[in-house]
Formats: C-alpha cells, structure tokens, sequence
C-alpha cells in the first residue's frame, strides 16, 4: 500500500510538471528545456539527500556535517551564477563573487543561531536551517540577476548619461542596486505580510505538530522568516558589490567604468 501512494505520489508530480513543459513547449515560452533534466535531477538529489542525512543522524559527526554545507554552498553558488547573463563578466568571476556573498550572509547566522543554543549543531537541526537561509541567497541573486539585466536594458540612456559625466562607480552601483533590490526582495516581503494568514510556514507546523508550545513555534518561524529577509536582502548586495569592485561595472560587451 506504501509503494503504491508512493507511485501514485511520483506519478502526479511528473503528471504536474509534464503539463508546464508541454504548456510551455507549445506556446514557446521557452523554459521547457530546462525544466525536463531539473524534474529528474531534483528527484535523485532529494532522495541522495535524505539517505545523507540519516547516514549523518547515526554517526552524529559534526565534521561530516560541516562539509556537507559547504558542498550545498557550492551548489548554490554554481545554480545562482549560471543566472548571471551580463556576457561581459567572467563566469568564474561571477561563482566566486556569488560564493563568498552567500558564505558571508549566512555562515555567520548559522554560527550566531549555534553560540546562542538556538540550533543544535545536530544534522536534523542544522542542515535544514542552513539549507533555507543558502536557498535564499541563491533566489536572491538569480533573481537580482534576472532584474539586473532588464534594468541596465531599460535604463541604458540613464546609466550612459551617468558614465558621460564621470560619476563614480559606487553611485552607479548604488543606483542598480536601489532600482533592483525592492523587486529582489518582494518574493520574502510578501511571505512576512502573509505569515499565518495565508502562508502556513512549515517550520511551525513542524513544530506545533512535535509537541512545541505555540509562542515557542512562532517565535522560531519569525527567525527563520527574518533570517530569509536578511539572506536575500544582503546577499545580491555583497555580490554585486564585491563583483563590480573586482571585475568593474559593465553594460553589455565593453567596460564602461
């Protein structure tokens, strides 16, 4: 009976995502190609992931646990530049400019949560935690990345106006950042406003259903939303900040400053 809902589980899923590519192949909007490997993929990294991490809760080894964030944090860092589409930037450039905003952001909270006794270091604690906050920075720069590049298409009269009367690269950086960080960050915005009215946060749920008292659960499923905010609000920030300062600010094929 378990390996037939299990089935009909899996079928449906497919079922779901063979109805966007076929949708999407049809009226040719164009992300079918990726969606088709990503549906297989995603399924064995879920299923590789969780015999990782009852492999981890037997031998309750925190240093087999610490690589395993590392690798998330490299897997990030790889899905989140390859959203990058600025061709003028070098795309070695652009992973270790995205790997070291999604370290800086969110290593520190993770180590700020385990001082404080708020996370254990234990793998049922630690690597769920870690994995929202690292999927929040990587959103936040694909999608900072998405915005980035229909602005400067938008506003290239605006920004070549800025380079003719020699302003500094910090006011163009902080122009960018000011036009993209509001629609980068509207996604977890929303998420805090619908927070128990129409968003159920998991972690909560998790929590109440484990015995939690109801404070405790919400207190913890505000963190996990703040953390969220912080992660994607600072994340493209140091990107594009670290990005432009090593590589300099482009438009599309030459330097412009």
């Amino acid at each position: 009976m378990e390996h037939s809902s299990l089935l009909t589980q899996i079928v449906l899923a497919y079922l779901l995502i063979l109805s966007v590519v076929l949708f999407d192949f049809k009226n040719r909007i164009g992300v079918w190609k990726e969606l088709l490997p990503t549906s297989v993929f995603s399924f064995i990294q879920l299923l590789l992931i969780a015999v990782v991490i009852l492999y981890l809760l037997k031998v309750e080894n925190v240093w087999l646990t610490l690589p395993l964030i590392l690798v998330m944090t490299f897997n990030a860092s790889f899905i989140a530049s390859r959203r990058f589409k600025l061709s003028a930037y070098p795309k070695l450039g652009v992973f270790i400019a995205s790997f070291v905003a999604i370290a800086v952001v969110n290593y520190p909270l993770l180590v700020t949560y385990a001082v404080l006794k708020i996370l254990k270091l234990d793998p049922q604690q630690i690597v769920p935690f870690a994995g929202l906050l690292l999927a929040a920075g990587m959103r936040s720069v694909s999608l900072f990345s998405q915005y980035l590049k229909d602005l400067i298409t938008a506003e290239k009269d605006i920004l070549e106006g800025m380079f003719a009367l020699a302003s500094p690269p910090a006011k163009v950086r902080g122009y960018l950042l000011k036009k993209a960080i509001p629609l980068t960050t509207v996604v977890i915005r929303d998420m805090l406003k619908a927070a128990g009215i129409v968003h159920i946060p998991g972690v909560m749920v998790g929590l109440l259903l484990a015995g939690t008292p109801p404070l405790v659960a919400a207190t913890m499923q505000f963190l996990v939303l703040a953390s969220m905010l912080f992660s994607m609000f600072f994340t493209p920030i140091i990107f594009f900040t670290l990005l432009t300062k090593l590589e300099g600010i482009y438009l599309e094929k030459g330097r412009t400053t």
